[in-house]
């Protein structure tokens, strides 16, 4: 059966389920180094050294422009970009510290304002990323170490430098919390206030959306490499890298395959979830072009396969022999990753899932990938699917599409082949 969201009607989150696909952004002064966004901390790099580095960043001109534009090309919907990291460095400009790029760097930019111009003017909706841990904040340091007349200074600053954030770009649509490596003595959500901080931001934006990671309850769940539906009911994405590292490094060689990212892909989407992909970008905003030609490719496919992702509902039996499957106004969308061969079988569905009764709803079927239209029979309660090739039109995930006649569809027979007819001419006009 289908799984309905218990916030079916609020509209926040309308374009969150639509588009099922973000780029996540980790740049910042420790992409200087090119060893990855930890390296303050993991190098034990004394604050005044690292802090020098503020002095050499010049990014390029048109940095964020091309970010959406390869987002755009990637088929992503949205972008979420870390205006401070762990390392205390803001990219926004904010009267809680002088240690920002509009008063540290060469350029003097805001470089927040640049990223929110361009995701607007590409059509994307914004995410921004702050992080509440702050290895160079001093008061950070105060509170982490006892010392408990320094919390209400402490909340006040990160209340401060979010309602900053929220306030002087306009419309923000996603806030991404990280970093609030609470201790559970003096640093915890109830000494920052982390509730009143999600109040506060709900004020300054109503549509936004906000993730679990100020320690308490969010608008969606979220889960770091490893791939963890929420409970039916709850919207959630899963945040992971290109590669291995969040921020720019040289040496990271060990990319997701095309295969592997299109796998991920499929499989948030079949559950109610979103992929956020991180890309990292080195110190002047050029993404790295094995990150940039791994994104194009995965948008290739998604311009003729995005039915299959986007909107898609959550199924509670979205796994199938063959790999994956979705469903959108009423058509089954199964993601073979594992080629049956001529003939494909499909033995476990119910009818709710379908759309009709097993073994006698009249269907249809065809491959997404490349138009075929298949023969499709019942065999008792199961579908067999012919006219397959022997090999997979697309190695990476070839769609299969299931349509058949329910009771919404009785009497509404299709042409045979006007769908193909359709598609192919879409195809052929891109």
């Amino acid at each position: 059966m289908n799984v309905m969201n218990t916030r079916a009607s609020d509209d926040r989150y309308a374009w969150f389920r639509e588009v099922r696909f973000g780029m996540f952004l980790h740049w910042g002064l420790y992409s200087l180094l090119g060893r990855g966004e930890w390296v303050m901390k993991l190098d034990g790099i004394p604050r005044a050294e690292y802090e020098r580095l503020a002095a050499r960043w010049r990014p390029r001109r048109g940095f964020a422009a091309e970010w959406a534009a390869l987002a755009k090309a990637a088929g992503m919907g949205y972008m979420v970009l870390t205006t401070k990291h762990h390392d205390g460095f803001c990219l926004f400009k904010s009267r809680f510290t002088s240690y920002n790029a509009v008063r540290r760097t060469p350029g003097q930019r805001d470089l927040v304002a640049e990223y929110v111009e361009a995701c607007r003017s590409a059509g994307l909706r914004v995410g921004l990323y702050y992080s509440i841990g702050d290895w160079r904040s001093p008061l950070h340091r105060a509170v982490l170490g006892g010392e408990a007349a320094k919390c209400a200074a402490l909340q006040r600053f990160i209340h401060g430098q979010v309602r900053e954030l929220l306030t002087q770009y306009g419309k923000i649509d996603l806030l991404w919390y990280d970093g609030a490596f609470y201790d559970g003595r003096l640093f915890t959500a109830e000494t920052m206030a982390a509730a009143e901080l999600n109040a506060m931001a709900r004020a300054l934006q109503p549509g936004i959306l906000i993730n679990p990671r100020a320690g308490v309850p969010g608008d969606f769940d979220t889960c770091e490499n490893e791939l963890h539906a929420a409970p039916p009911g709850r919207d959630w994405e899963m945040c992971t890298c290109i590669n291995d590292m969040w921020g720019y490094c040289r040496h990271d060689y060990n990319y997701k395959s095309y295969n592997q990212l299109l796998f991920l892909l499929a499989s948030c989407a079949c559950q109610g979830g979103n992929l956020l992909l991180n890309a990292s970008p080195m110190p002047d905003g050029t993404i790295p072009a094995p990150q940039a030609a791994l994104l194009r490719k995965v948008g290739r496919w998604l311009k003729l396969h995005c039915q299959a992702i986007r909107g898609t509902e959550r199924l509670t039996h979205a796994f199938s022999g063959n790999g994956r499957r979705t469903k959108k106004n009423g058509k089954l969308y199964y993601h073979v990753f594992y080629w049956p061969g001529r003939e494909m079988i499909i033995s476990d569905l119910d009818d709710e899932t379908l759309g009709g009764p097993v073994g006698k709803a009249p269907g249809r079927a065809w491959i997404l990938t490349n138009g075929c239209r298949l023969a499709a029979r019942w065999q008792g309660r199961r579908l067999l699917l012919s006219g397959l090739p022997e090999a997979p039109p697309d190695k990476a995930d070839t769609v299969v599409v299931v349509e058949v006649d329910g009771p919404s569809r009785q009497g509404k027979h299709l042409r045979p082949g006007s769908y193909l007819t359709r598609l192919v001419t879409r195809v052929s006009r891109d």
